[in-house]
């Protein structure tokens, strides 16, 4: 296996809801989200390297004191490795995948074995590129969509309400989804800055405005969670 592993967490409790998991960070991505705070695994050169059987070997020995492992980035799908890594990894414990949606073929494969799969929607299509920060294939992030909604064993999407974001956009991204498992609306952060650094001037919105909007797409979901409030 060839994987670039930037980074290692024995121990997290919110990367995958409700379990304890390790988590592991895969080097590089093919966006360039504005308001990423895992910039440094895009823009920095890769210092630590971690080798697939160090990891692996690592995760056997946390045993029962983690519930699985997830895995995120950067981008998991840019690695031509990731199918054969997770079914390394699970055959110890269950597997959550991170994924922007814009490898729909790697991630038709990984859908064989992960366990979960979150996919960021970053917003309403009209505005992909301006919070994807790249040119973005629009119809390869629909296929993820609808690839993970047909054969993902358990799910999410979620979208970061980025302050320049509006409550329209929101309901826009649901009226796309429907009808979806579950989505989450998670908070914008600025701790430890963003990959566009003016993007650290905005102010996260009222919890109030998470929640209004997450009760007014209620409908769209079988459940509506707001994140990191």
């Amino acid at each position: 296996m060839d994987m670039l592993i930037a980074g290692f967490k024995p121990d997290s409790m919110v990367d995958w809801r409700g379990k304890i998991v390790a988590t592991v960070f895969t080097y590089g991505c093919n966006f360039r989200c504005p308001f990423c705070h895992n910039f440094y695994l895009v823009t920095e050169k890769m210092g630590e390297r971690y080798d697939e059987e160090e990891i692996i070997a690592r995760v056997e020995e946390l045993g029962d004191w983690i519930d699985g492992v997830c895995i995120t980035g950067g981008e998991p799908t840019m690695h031509k490795d990731i199918v054969d890594f997770v079914k390394e990894i699970r055959k110890i414990k269950p597997v959550k995948i991170d994924t922007n949606g814009s490898n729909p073929d790697t991630l038709r494969e990984l859908l064989r074995f992960a366990d979960y799969v979150a996919m960021d929607i970053k917003a309403p299509k009209g505005r992909y590129e301006e919070l994807a920060g790249v040119p973005v294939n629009i119809e390869k992030i629909e296929r993820s969509v609808q690839l993970i909604k047909k054969y993902a064993r358990d799910y999410e999407f979620r979208t970061t309400f980025v302050p320049v974001l509006k409550k329209e956009d929101i309901v826009d991204i649901a009226s796309w989804l429907v009808p979806s498992k579950r989505y989450v609306i998670q908070q914008f952060s600025t701790g430890g800055g963003t990959l566009d650094p003016s993007y650290s001037q905005l102010k996260p919105l009222d919890p109030i405005v998470l929640r209004s909007a997450c009760e007014e797409i209620r409908g769209n979901f079988e459940e509506c969670i707001v994140a990191n409030v």
